[in-house]
């Protein structure tokens, strides 16, 4: 009799210390990002994210991004890296997308023409380095194939425990 008591409350005490550990880990979800390249700060956007979002949703993010009056949007060389620091922990998983945006932050082709990036990891930051998007390639017109022409949003979704984010920024860089 005294084992199974012993038992029961071993149970209950390490069904108390789990649920209070995993109320930690909510705690220490992501709460800011830094994004750079060259140790030049882009202005980025941190919000929770509901799941199967939609085009249109994915627009609000850089339009609301772009609208920003402060907001001015860097250059970045194609070939440079760009580094993602998470404050606290990084995403148990992410997905990093790349879009080619027109000048008021929606789409500038369809949904379809988004690319995926691939990332590096160190401990809290993701790498990556910043190839031409076959995209930018789609245009007739002269103007977008000048220097900074090109308006590029990168948005990389993560999960962390139960919980999924959304970080967007935008680049202006070259087409080629």
């Amino acid at each position: 009799m005294r084992k199974v008591y012993l038992l029961t409350l071993g149970l209950v005490l390490l069904f108390i210390f789990s649920a209070c550990d995993q109320e930690q880990a909510s705690d220490s979800v992501i709460k800011e990002v830094t994004v750079t390249s060259k140790g030049r700060v882009i202005q980025s956007v941190l919000k929770p994210l509901e799941r199967n979002t939609n085009s249109e949703e994915v627009n609000v993010s850089f339009q609301s991004l772009m609208a920003e009056p402060d907001v001015s949007i860097p250059y970045v060389k194609l070939g440079e890296i760009i580094e993602i620091e998470f404050s606290n922990t990084a995403p148990n998983s992410y997905k990093l997308t790349d879009y080619i945006l027109k000048d008021n932050g929606t789409l500038k082709y369809k949904k379809e023409t988004a690319e995926p990036v691939n990332v590096e990891w160190a401990d809290k930051t993701a790498t990556f380095k910043l190839d031409s998007n076959m995209a930018a390639f789609l245009s007739s017109d002269s103007k977008d194939y000048e220097s900074g022409a090109t308006i590029r949003g990168f948005r990389l979704t993560g999960e962390w425990l139960d919980q999924t984010k959304e970080i967007t920024f935008v680049i202006r860089t070259d087409a080629k």
